[in-house]
């Protein structure tokens, strides 16, 4: 069973867009991976650009928050492959609630304009 172990818990940067972790955080796949943000990663929020978050919502508000958090440390790290790390975004941000369509659409983002490595 897929689920978050722990709570976001966060201190804002002087970078308005940055936040960092003051507790670790773990998301677990339902293939049984382990996702860590561990203590003191620094986190920007979903990567929505302006104009959409009236459709999607902004970056630290949102069922997708949880999800994105991981997705951040990953592709800060890149410890996993990109493809994978995505596809973790999607399936993170369905087991917190979000719809098919807002994650499908929000994965997709991500997988056409988020970082490769």
């Amino acid at each position: 069973m897929a689920e978050f172990v722990g709570d976001v818990k966060v201190s804002w940067l002087k970078d308005p867009r940055k936040m960092q972790l003051l507790d670790a955080f773990q998301y677990q796949d339902k293939k049984g991976i382990k996702w860590d943000a561990p203590i003191d990663s620094v986190i920007d929020g979903a990567s929505i650009p302006r104009f959409f978050w009236r459709f999607i919502g902004s970056p630290f508000i949102g069922k997708y928050r949880r999800a994105s958090v991981i997705h951040d440390v990953y592709c800060v790290t890149k410890s996993s492959p990109h493809k994978q790390v995505h596809r973790m975004f999607y399936e993170a941000m369905r087991v917190d609630g979000v719809s098919y369509f807002k994650a499908k659409a929000m994965y997709l983002a991500v997988k056409v304009g988020g970082p490769k490595w």
